[in-house]
């Protein structure tokens, strides 16, 4: 029935993210190739600066914006437009034209298409704090900062490259981080979180944020620096806050595949993350060596896995498809996680083991075995309707 699909606008979503996702993959593993001394397509290697922008904003940004998109129909703008296809058009156009910049050297393209994510991130700030939105205030002023620090990553983009910066790379992150942070606050809420700690969590996800586009910005001897290390000290404090409160880290007496399935993902996810900052304070103490690993543990190993453990009840919601969870396998998530350490073992083994380059390399191609599994696993728990089985599925 016409009432129980989704509207085109979540497809259009869809498959622009995966086209994002595509893109940066093949640059990313290019430029994998050569930092490693092999030999894949140096031209397109020499376009590396695409890769995180095209995974930060357009896969990203572009899924988180996708899942609330069915919702965001229902909200317009002067009572006209549908903020959903502004947003849309707004980032995914802003996407696509600045990386069409960065990779025929044009600044007036790569500037447009920066402010577009702008102006697209700015849409999706206002519709998520918006008092018709229903949720906590306090909860949506953390959504707020997460979308907040995606705006500021697409303006520091203006003048500097994400590849080029340690603390861009972490304003980048953060976007991601708040927002699983503020969604597993609504969880933390349900067992007993207090109003007041929320309101505490939402001035540290701002001062996070705040500290953070200011290490960027000001480039005064070591102030970048004492200004990075505050923004993650704040941070550190909201995720320990929300982690006392995460229904995961609870023994479930009826533990079913499912329950199991994303328990393992997120236990695995905050793993991640952790090292993740730990070793951007490596970088920021010893200067070099530890930003590609840093920002691969928090975006493919928290952010990665986080997607994947969601992923048996947010795709079936998104794509309002009838589900069988229990179907549900451990493959995507062993496959990720042993991709990223690949990576991670790789990149900081580099000069003492000699098989690193080539296990860092390999773990381009593991990344890709991993989507295969994540599609397998989505088949499975999104079946094809079975017309003799249902005769109404015809």
């Amino acid at each position: 029935m016409r009432g129980h699909s989704p509207p085109a606008i979540v497809f259009a979503g869809i498959a622009c993210s995966a086209l994002s996702l595509v893109i940066g993959l093949i640059i990313g593993l290019s430029g994998l190739a050569e930092n490693n001394g092999f030999i894949l397509n140096q031209g397109i290697a020499t376009d590396i600066a695409l890769h995180p922008d095209l995974m930060v904003f357009g896969v990203i940004g572009g899924l988180l914006v996708t899942e609330k998109l069915d919702l965001m129909e229902k909200f317009r703008i002067a009572g006209k437009l549908r903020i959903s296809r502004v947003t849309v058009l707004s980032l995914f156009s802003g996407v696509f034209l600045a990386s069409f910049g960065i990779f025929a050297d044009s600044s007036p393209s790569r500037d447009v298409g920066l402010s577009l994510v702008i102006v697209a991130s700015l849409l999706f700030l206002y519709y998520m704090t918006s008092h018709r939105n229903p949720g906590m205030p306090g909860i949506k002023k953390v959504f707020g900062a997460a979308v907040f620090a995606l705006a500021l990553t697409a303006a520091a983009n203006l003048n500097h490259f994400i590849t080029d910066s340690t603390e861009l790379s972490y304003l980048a992150l953060l976007f991601p981080v708040l927002y699983v942070m503020a969604e597993r606050m609504e969880l933390g809420f349900v067992r007993g979180m207090k109003s007041s700690q929320i309101r505490i969590q939402a001035a540290f996800a701002w001062l996070s944020v705040i500290l953070a586009i200011l290490s960027v910005e000001l480039e005064i001897g070591m102030l970048p620096s004492i200004l990075m290390l505050g923004s993650i000290a704040f941070l550190i404090a909201l995720v320990l806050v929300s982690l006392a409160y995460d229904p995961t880290f609870r023994k479930l007496r009826n533990k079913g595949r499912l329950q199991s399935f994303m328990q393992k993902g997120i236990v695995i996810s905050y793993l991640w993350l952790f090292l993740g900052v730990a070793l951007f304070i490596l970088q920021i103490i010893r200067g070099h060596g530890f930003l590609d690993p840093a920002a691969h543990s928090i975006a493919l190993g928290f952010i990665g896995t986080f997607i994947v453990a969601h992923s048996p009840i947010i795709f079936p919601l998104t794509l309002k498809k009838k589900a069988v969870q229990e179907n549900v396998t451990l493959l995507p998530i062993i496959v990720i996680t042993a991709a990223n350490i690949m990576r991670i073992f790789g990149d900081l083994t580099v000069s003492v083991f000699p098989m690193s380059n080539a296990i860092s390399y390999a773990s381009g191609y593991v990344i890709i075995l991993a989507i295969l599994s994540f599609a397998y696993n989505l088949k499975r728990i999104m079946p094809a309707p079975n017309p003799r089985a249902d005769p109404s599925a015809a």
